[in-house]
């Protein structure tokens, strides 16, 4: 009777446990995403790498990966983080922290400075992954949360990352498509997969692959199955489903120094809170032939040529983009696009029409650094994002691409364990 009731109590002990969390992250969305609007320049990197994945492995030492970002009301906000483990298509998994987690389940942000010597106020913030009170202890994609006073059902940001444990390796092959009505304008991404010693009894059910391009999470390409099986070589070779449209290198913008205007630049107003910066009035590109020069495919740098820590010493700038358009597209909308807007499609990248400027319009607060964007043509009531209808789309465009193969093998505890990733490049350069 004694052992039929403690093991009735641990069972509700472990679905409070499991209803509190829910609790706890009700309406959050595990995803990048920025949940105020005083939150902004969200960067999450491998230490201090620019442009980089936020990918460790497991057992990487205090601070492998670096969340960056600001709070434009300034002072100081006690934030807090955790982190929550999820399925190969992020989806949380359901686990206890204790089961992935090492140390507590939470920490607390401590590592912070107010701005220096800027027009806008502001306080930047800056996270530690793993910290000494939290590490990660299985491998697969995680979401990073960090929330309000100790709340965590008052979500601030959360961010992406991906924690690997290799057992098995990679082999990519970048080769224009086959399929004639994409042959000039895509890449075809096909690569083999090596288990190693790894036992795989049903790699249809065990693995699951995931191809990016330039660090986009909305052209994702997944759910492949393997096309040959020779041995321990798993091949995935299509000429179809892993096919992405290659776009054009991405317009830029310099705003490292606002004494002297940079590429991109046309006009700069230095006020008394605040800078006005005007981007050059562009137009469409895709009637143009391709025109090869290095981007950063899709990303930015932030830094001010006249500070020394541009984490709290670059300035925020408002500055307003222009597309020429003689008249309003008909059902659709134009949005700015790139990791300068999270590559999200929502009311704060919408481009809005002027009639008497003949152009579509939007402004947005950036920091101080070096922009990569695009514009983005999106009909109405789509989630689609099409970057090629201004851009145009060239075989020749540079891209990074990234491949994760996760694998769930028929054993407890089942999960989708991340077991291989390379990152490459379309001009056969390693990606940076």
């Amino acid at each position: 009777m004694a052992l039929r009731l403690t093991i009735l109590c641990f069972f509700f002990l472990l679905m409070g446990l499991n209803g509190t969390r829910a609790q706890e992250f009700a309406g959050l969305i595990p995803e990048d995403h920025t949940y105020l609007p005083h939150i902004k320049t969200v960067q999450f990197l491998q230490g201090d790498k620019p442009f980089s994945t936020p990918m460790m492995q497991v057992g990487d030492p205090i601070g492998s990966l670096l969340l960056h970002f600001d709070d434009l009301n300034g002072g100081f906000t006690r934030y807090s983080f955790t982190l929550i483990h999820c399925t190969a298509d992020w989806t949380p998994s359901g686990m206890l922290s204790t089961q992935y987690l090492d140390g507590f389940q939470e920490d607390q942000v401590i590592d912070y400075r107010t701005s220096f010597n800027t027009l806008k106020p502001y306080t930047h913030y800056k996270i530690s992954v793993p910290s000494e009170n939290i590490r990660p202890t299985l491998s697969g994609n995680y979401v990073l949360h960090v929330y309000r006073d100790g709340d965590r059902s008052a979500p601030v940001l959360t961010r992406r990352f991906f924690v690997l444990q290799p057992t098995m390796s990679i082999i990519p092959i970048i080769r224009r498509p086959s399929r004639p009505d994409v042959m000039v304008i895509a890449h075809e991404i096909d690569f083999d997969v090596n288990t190693g010693d790894q036992q795989v009894f049903n790699p249809f059910d065990e693995l699951k692959v995931v191809i990016r391009q330039n660090g986009r999470w909305d052209n994702l390409v997944g759910g492949l199955p393997p096309q040959f099986i020779r041995n321990n070589v798993i091949s995935y070779d299509h000429n179809d489903r892993n096919i992405f449209t290659a776009g054009n290198e991405f317009r830029r913008i310099d705003l490292r120094n606002i004494r002297f205007r940079g590429q991109g630049v046309s006009k700069v107003e230095i006020g008394q809170e605040s800078v006005q910066v005007w981007a050059e009035p562009e137009e469409g590109r895709a009637h143009l032939r391709y025109f090869s020069y290095q981007d950063l495919n899709g990303n930015y740098l932030i830094q001010s040529n006249e500070a020394r820590n541009s984490e709290n010493e670059a300035d925020y700038l408002n500055v307003t983009f222009s597309l020429l358009q003689p008249s309003p597209l008909r059902n659709a909308r134009v949005h700015l696009f790139g990791q300068l807007t999270d590559w999200k499609l929502d009311s704060t990248t919408e481009l809005t029409y002027h009639p008497s400027l003949g152009a579509y319009q939007l402004t947005i607060p950036l920091k101080q650094g070096y922009y990569d964007y695009c514009y983005a043509w999106v009909r109405n009531g789509s989630s689609l994002a099409d970057d090629t209808w201004f851009e145009g789309s060239h075989q020749e465009t540079e891209c990074d691409y990234e491949v994760l193969v996760y694998h769930q093998p028929p054993v407890s505890p089942r999960y989708d364990r991340l077991v291989a990733y390379t990152r490459f490049n379309s001009m056969n350069r390693t990606g940076r």
